[in-house]
Order: structure tokens, then C-alpha cells, then sequence
């Protein structure tokens, strides 16, 4: 008997705010905040890093995302990350 996948949502994570020296990537949470640990993606549901941190105030909170790769990641500025939930 196979067991059923059940499909998770894909939620807006946020929009990507700037590249950190550190090589780590910053977005502006929107109403839905990804868990620490969960992956996020591109819009072509490429995987992009996962989240190490949230930071800020509770009103206005930003993700701090570990890259997979840290090829490419200016590219990344201003396009809209998704997470799984």
C-alpha cells in the first residue's frame, strides 16, 4: 500500500532587501514568517538557502537566509522568496 504525499502550501516569504557582507541574504517578512531552519525558493521553486535568523520587531520583521551557493546572489535583490509550509 503506498502512502500519500500530502502537498504543503507555498507561502510568500518576502522580498529580498540586500546581500550582507557576510554573504547572507536579507528579505522583509510579510504576513507569513518562515520557521528558523525551513528552505526557501525562488519563483521557479529553486532552492535558494534556509533561514538562520529572524530579526527586527515583532511589526516589522526581516529573515536572514543562508545561501546554498553564494554564486549569483546580487541577482536575488528585489525578486520575491517562498517558503514551504
Amino acid at each position: 500500500m503506498k502512502k500519500s504525499k500530502k502537498s504543503k502550501a507555498l507561502y510568500t516569504a518576502g522580498k529580498v532587501l540586500t546581500i550582507s557582507k557576510q554573504g547572507r541574504v536579507i528579505i522583509k517578512l510579510g504576513e507569513h514568517v518562515p520557521r528558523l531552519g525551513e528552505r526557501v525558493y525562488d519563483r521557479n521553486l529553486k532552492y535558494v538557502g534556509v533561514v538562520v535568523d529572524v530579526i527586527g520587531n515583532v511589526k516589522s520583521p526581516y529573515a536572514v537566509i543562508r545561501p546554498l551557493s553564494t554564486k549569483d546572489l546580487r541577482g536575488l535583490v528585489d525578486k520575491t522568496l517562498y517558503f514551504k509550509g
